[in-house]
């Protein structure tokens, strides 16, 4: 029986591998193509990537119920005598509001059972890294409240920046925020944006650069990443949709220019396929002495 499980959502993009090693619980999401609603986990990618590229009658997605949410925790309370939920930014999904209410109804179905609910302040790569945390110290024996305590530290450090072939789908989806006048000005204009969303954002989406090409903005990301870490060691995470060439090009570039502690690459949710488009890239990272 371990003291304290530790779980997110598939926004997340934790690698399997990763779940495995440190007994991360992962809930899915759900996609709606064609008025059929498939969890993550079932879908079909590749038809999904090719219904995007219609950019008509585009899937849809919805966060999971309270019950699938009971569900998962008291699987998890099986092995565990509390739980720490770590979800993606609040201000883009219902799923924190969804496992806060969960949690009530576990007050009498799990009740030898605590359970947490962090809105992370971001989403992807970002709410990895913060997953990860949290999931190293409960997998070190850590109890509930120090588990948190990574946790609550680990948000305001993360940085999280993403660059995207176009910001229509996420205009489409109601999560562009900050940066709808860039959406608006992207057909006219044809230039490539980095957005931002973490805590320094208040989890919401804030423009912060732009350039005419894709490769002049993976320049101009790996710039301002030089810039916030200054000589400190950086912990990155890249997770992308379809773009697996792309995120390596990202990849190396940021380990040939910075002093790297470690990275990890990761294939982005269809949710966040569905709210993105193809060729999107986030990058995550934060930086220790």
């Amino acid at each position: 029986m371990r003291k304290v499980a530790v779980m997110t959502d598939t926004v997340a993009s934790v690698p399997l591998e990763m779940q495995n090693e440190y007994g991360i619980g992962v809930i899915p999401f759900h996609v709606i193509m064609d008025g059929k609603d498939y969890l993550e986990t079932e879908i079909n990618t590749a038809q999904l990537y090719t219904r995007l590229k219609q950019k008509e009658n585009l899937p849809t997605t919805s966060c999971p119920s309270p019950e699938e949410y009971l569900h998962l925790y008291q699987e998890l309370s099986q092995n565990a005598e509390a739980i720490l939920y770590i979800c993606l930014t609040a201000a883009f999904t219902g799923a924190y509001n969804a496992a806060i209410q969960a949690k009530e109804m576990a007050k009498k179905k799990l009740p030898e059972t605590t359970i947490e609910v962090i809105d992370s302040k971001s989403v992807e790569s970002s709410q990895l890294l913060i997953t990860l945390a949290a999931a190293k110290a409960a997998a070190q024996g850590k109890n509930l409240d120090e588990a948190i305590q990574f946790a609550n530290d680990m948000i305001p450090r993360v940085n999280q920046l993403s660059i995207r072939d176009t910001l229509f789908y996420f205009d489409k989806g109601g999560r562009i925020c900050e940066a709808k006048s860039w959406a608006e000005a992207e057909a006219a204009n044809s230039f490539k944006a980095i957005l931002e969303i973490d805590s320094s954002t208040g989890g919401i989406t804030k423009p912060v650069a732009r350039a005419k090409t894709k490769a002049q903005i993976m320049e101009k990301m790996v710039e301002i990443t030089k810039e916030r870490v200054g000589g400190k060691k950086l912990h990155f995470a890249i997770a992308h949709v379809n773009v697996p060439e792309q995120a390596e090009q990202l990849k190396q570039k940021i380990l040939s220019r910075l002093q790297c502690d470690e990275f990890y690459m990761a294939e982005v949710s269809p949710v966040a396929a569905v709210q993105n488009g193809e060729g999107l890239i986030e990058f995550g990272f934060y930086c220790t002495d």
